[in-house]
Formats: C-alpha cells, structure tokens, sequence
C-alpha cells in the first residue's frame, strides 16, 4: 500500500504538469540569424495542398505561420482572402504565440470579417474578402492560421508564392497539386532553387515543391518588379469550365477563343444610334477623324463602373444595355466601342491586357489567365490605334503608361494572338522648356516659364491641369526653385491628340535668387528640371538595373541681366555620355545675356548588376551639373 501510495502521490504531481503546460511554437529564437537580416517577417511555415477533382472542381487547404519582426511587417498579419460564387472559403482558424512561442491568444469568429471586396471604383461586384487583423502589437509575435477553399468553377490554379515580397524571409514553404491521371496539369517554375518532385497513386499524379531557408531579398532602386525576380510557381489547366463555359488554355489561340464565346451577341445597337453616328462621320475624311469622333461621343456619354459579378469579371454586358445605362466597366466599355465602330464599318479588336505603370509583362510561353484589364485597338495599315475605353479624360489614341509597351492578347476568334502594345519613343515623352528670365543686381526679378509637357510627360502635368486653382497653385509652387517669389500667373494649353501634351506658362515675380559673396554674385543657372529619383548607392546590389522607358528633358534658359551686373566667369560645359543615357548643358554669353541649355536622355533597357555603381554614377554627375552657377560682379566692381 505504501508503494501505491507514492506512486499515486507522483502520478498526481505530474498531472497538472501536464494538463496545464503551455504550448511552445514559433520562438523567435529559433530563427537563424541570416533569415533575420533584412527581414520585417519570417514564414516559419507555409503549406497549400491543391487537391483537382475535375475541370471545373478543387479543393485548396492552407496553412501558414508568419513572424512579425516589426512595425514594417505589420500588413503581414492581416489575413486576407477573396471568395465569391466561384470560390467558397470555410474553417477559418487563428492563433497568436508571443516572442517566446507561448500562444497568447485564439481568434475568435465574431473578429473574422466578411465584406465587400467592391474597389473603390466599383459599384457591382460579388467579391467578398474574409479579412482578421490579430490585433497584437508587441513585436515580434507569430500569426498561425488555416482555412479551406472550395471552387466550382475552375479558369486557373492558385500560384505558389514562397516568398510573396521583398524583405520576407521563410524557413519552409512547400506546395502540393493532386490532379486526376486523366487531367493536365500545367506549371511554370520561376527562380526556384529546386524543382518539382513527382509521383503518383492509384488516381492521381502529385507535384510537389518545396522551399527552405530563403534569405529576405531588399528591393532594390531601378530593379524590376517582385515578380520578375522573387521565386514562384505559376499553374494553370488544360481543360477547364467555368459556370457551364468549357474551354482550353494550351495555347492564346484556344484562350482567345474563350473570349470570343464569352463576347458574342453582345455587339447589337438599336438603329437610332447606328444613324446618328453614321451621321456624325459622314463629312470626316480620314479614319482616324472618324474612330475620335465616336472615341468622343463614347466619352461623352459614359463612366467607368467596375461590374465583377460572376461569370462577368471575364464577360462584358452587351453593348446595347451600355448605351441605355451609360455605364460599364472596362469589358463592357471596350465591347461598347467595339460595337460603335462597327456601326460605321471600322474594325477594331477586343484586347486583355495586365495593366498598370509598374506592372510587370506577361508571361508569354505560358498560355494562361495573366490580365486585369480590357481595351482596344483598331489595326491600321500605318499604324495602330490604342483605345482606352474606361477614361472620359484620356485624349483618343493615348493609352499611357497603363498599358504601355507590353504584351498583350488580341482577341479575333481562333485568329487571337500576342501582339505588343504602343512603345512611346524617347521623342515623344519629353519635357521641353523655355524661360525667361530677368534679373537685377539685387537679385529681384521675373520669370516667365513656359514649360511642354509630352507623350507619358503628359500623364505628369493632367493632375495639375485638372486641380482647382488653389491646388493648382500649390503644385506650381512646390515646383519653383526661387527662394522667395510671388506667382502672378498661370494658364494652361492642352492638345488632345494621340500624342497629347500640355503646354503651361508661369509668370513669377522673385527675390534673393543671387548669392552674395562679397564683392560678387553667384547665379544658379537651373530653374526648372533638376535631377530626380537619383539611385543611392549599394553596397553589393544583387539585381539588374531596369529602365522602363526612355525620357527626354529639354530646357532652354535666357537670362537677361540688368545693366549694373557683368557675366565674371562662365562655367565649362558639361557632356557626359554613357549606355543608360546622356547629358549635356552649357551656358554662353550674347552682351547682357546669358544663354543656358541642358538636355537629359535616358535610355530605355537592361543592365547588369555589376553595372550599378556606373549609374550612380551617372546621376551623381548629372547631380553635380544641376547646381552650375555663374559668376557675376557689378559694373562698379569691373571698373
């Protein structure tokens, strides 16, 4: 009895041990130190199991660990994840663990949010996001959570994202895909340090992929974008239906067919608005006067208004609810065009296109759901005309830096097919200044800065052009380089014009704009561009150098001087000349004036890592010949 007492006495103390120890997971010592470097997170674990029933049914369960390092990385504990009819999401569960791994707390279901997804341009959409913000600020910490999605309704797979943006580190990562053996299943790996392992049961082939260990990547100035350069796996079916829509996605022709099915009907006008429009053309000679005369009355007539409602985030409503409703999104507008143009026998193709300035090119060997957005061109034996369709404002025949020189996917039937879009030349994307200037020996005096702004230069000045004239003057001052001024006046000349520009004319009245020094005065010879978005120098700089468009900057200063001040010493002209670009500027004296040119060009292209601290270079010498001063003594001073 004895024995069993102390047995019994042994088992007891250890039982609360037991029962109420606390779970230890994720301690942030654990980390290794080299994932911590240039790391705001830390994916301690990540799994995605897809799991294909057939083209038009999946299954996804996910789950990840994620350790907030700091403030930076904060965003990355918001769960986020869209669903809508196609797409269903269940099982949403999370947990907190503090720096030591001990779970602080669970997230409860009432703090689960479920909302509309609608943008803030939108109006219809059945896109809806679960959305939980943990709530914790005690840095570093550790967000676990997992949840299923169920899809009826397949066009694509999920992607594989192991490390989804710069300055994220992961410890593992993996993703598995079970497709039926009677089922394609397509993948494109990107920047993976190992590929794909395979094998199989009785039904299914199983891909998997794994990552370990990756060091958080900085992003870099100039480089491209994360997509181009962080690791990824892209999927995406042969076969697949969606809402009783069958398709193929093994080359652009079968996608461009899709497209096709999805679009057609939905090209039919009333006969009212067919004759006006015939009437509206009937005196305009050449094409292009016809496709912007009804380029205009689309504009004048309608507003972008996202609709992204089932089947329709990939299939506009037809042309004639347009014309009654006078609105539609970006499909519903390219088709409405599409369909107007036709009522006067011009041709014009839907296109897709991945928009926006940053974004990076589609893949093109990989046939596959890649865009977000819908317009269209209207193919010219001497050149093609862009439409954009979403923008009351956009002149016709600019597409901008949207959709700008890219790759997209023309739809034309069984005929559909990548073509590239508008690539603006350095020519035509410029800023062109002439000024001004007359200044005294007290260094008072005015200026009048007339400045062009062309080609994606336009995009810069629109805003401006378009602000109340509070704001307006605002932006103007901020640009002005005179220690003290008064801005007298303003106006503004646009041309609407497939290549379109804004010319603006400032008069300013100024003080104080010459240095003193001593018995001379130092005059600073630029006014208007001064060097920008200048690269900072890196110590090791791991990615190439990225220019996405070539630019021009073109400026002309006169400076007339008054009668009592004398040109001392002029400085020497600048030229300097590299693969990235080139710059020149000199200033030369005509009796009482100066005369001071600069011009900048940079190139469009690719440039190897190594070529980094060349372009630093580059700009810190542009840098430098921006501050050119002249020397001026007075005529009292001279004598």
């Amino acid at each position: 009895m004895k024995y069993l007492s102390r047995v019994l006495t042994v088992t007891l103390l250890i039982l609360p041990t037991v029962l109420f120890s606390k779970e230890i997971k994720y301690k942030f010592a654990d980390i290794p130190n080299e994932l911590k470097e240039n790391a705001r997170s830390v994916i301690r674990n990540q799994e995605v199991v897809l799991e294909v029933r057939s083209t038009s049914t999946a299954t996804i369960n996910f789950t990840c660990a994620i350790t907030i390092l700091n403030k930076n990385g904060l965003e990355d504990a918001f769960f986020k994840e869209f669903h809508n009819k196609f797409r269903k999401i269940s099982g949403i569960k999370g947990r907190v663990f503090d720096e030591n791994g001990e779970q602080i707390k669970r997230i409860p279901s009432d703090e689960i949010l479920d909302y509309s997804a609608i943008s803030g341009y939108s109006t219809y959409e059945d896109n809806r996001v679960k959305f939980f913000d943990p709530k914790v600020r005690n840095f570093p910490f550790t967000l676990e959570y997992s949840y299923e999605q169920k899809f009826d309704g397949l066009f694509s797979y999920p992607a594989w994202y192991p490390q989804p943006q710069f300055n994220i580190a992961v410890e593992k990562s993996s993703y598995k895909a079970i497709i039926p053996k009677d089922m394609t299943f397509r993948y494109l790996e990107r920047n993976l340090t190992s590929k794909v392992i395979l094998s199989s049961d009785a039904a299914n082939n199983i891909y998997y992929w794994e990552a370990k260990n990756l060091k958080a990547k900085e992003w870099e100035p100039y480089s491209m974008s994360s997509e181009e350069i962080l690791p990824c796996m892209i999927a995406a079916p042969a076969d697949f239906e969606i809402d009783n829509y069958k398709g193929n996605l093994n080359s652009w022709e079968n996608f461009g067919k899709f497209i096709s099915t999805l679009n057609e009907g939905k090209d039919v006008l009333d006969d009212e608005t067919r004759k006006l429009l015939n009437d509206r053309v009937k005196d305009v000679s050449d094409t292009y006067g016809k496709i912007r005369t009804v380029y205009e009355y689309m504009q004048s007539r309608t507003r972008y208004v996202s609709i992204q409602v089932g089947i329709g985030s990939w299939q506009p409503f037809d042309a004639a609810s347009v014309q009654r409703l006078s609105y539609g999104d970006c499909k519903a507008l390219a088709n409405y065009m599409k369909t107007l143009l036709q009522s006067i026998g011009i041709k014009s193709n839907y296109c897709l296109v991945y928009a926006g300035k940053s974004a990076s090119n589609i893949i093109r060997d990989f046939p596959s759901s890649q865009f977000n957005h819908a317009f269209l061109c209207v193919p010219d034996k001497n050149d093609t005309i862009w439409l954009e369709c979403t923008s009351q404002r956009v002149p016709c025949g600019f597409i901008g830096s949207f959709t700008d020189d890219r790759d997209i996917l023309l739809i034309d039937k069984d005929k559909s097919k990548v073509i590239h879009s508008k690539a603006y030349k350095i020519e035509e994307n410029m800023i062109l200044n002439n000024s001004l200037v007359k200044v005294d020996e007290n260094g008072k005096g005015s200026a009048k800065i007339n400045t062009l702004y062309k080609g994606l230069k336009y995009e810069d000045i629109l805003p401006t052009l378009l602000a109340d004239d509070t704001d307006k003057k605002r932006l103007i001052s901020e640009r002005l380089k005179f220690p003290t001024f008064q801005l007298l006046d303003f106006k503004f000349k646009e041309i609407k014009s497939a290549l379109p520009s804004i010319e603006e004319t400032v008069n300013v009245n100024f003080e104080n704009y010459l240095t003193n020094m001593g018995s001379r005065y130092l005059l600073k010879l630029n006014i208007s561009n001064k060097s920008k978005d200048a690269p900072y120098s890196l110590r090791s700089r791991k990615t190439d150098v990225y220019i996405k468009r070539p630019s021009m900057e073109n400026d002309t200063i006169i400076y007339e001087l008054s009668s009592g001040l004398k040109p001392e010493f002029l400085p020497k002209p600048v030229v300097i000349k590299t693969q990235f670009g080139s710059y020149e500027s000199k200033v030369e004296r005509t009796n009482n004036q100066l005369c001071y040119t600069r011009v900048l060009r940079l190139y469009k292209g690719v440039y190897h890592a190594s070529e980094y601290s060349a372009f630093v270079d580059f700009y810190d010498q542009i840098t430098a010949a921006d501050e050119m001063k002249c020397t001026l003594i007075t005529n009292a001073d001279k004598n």
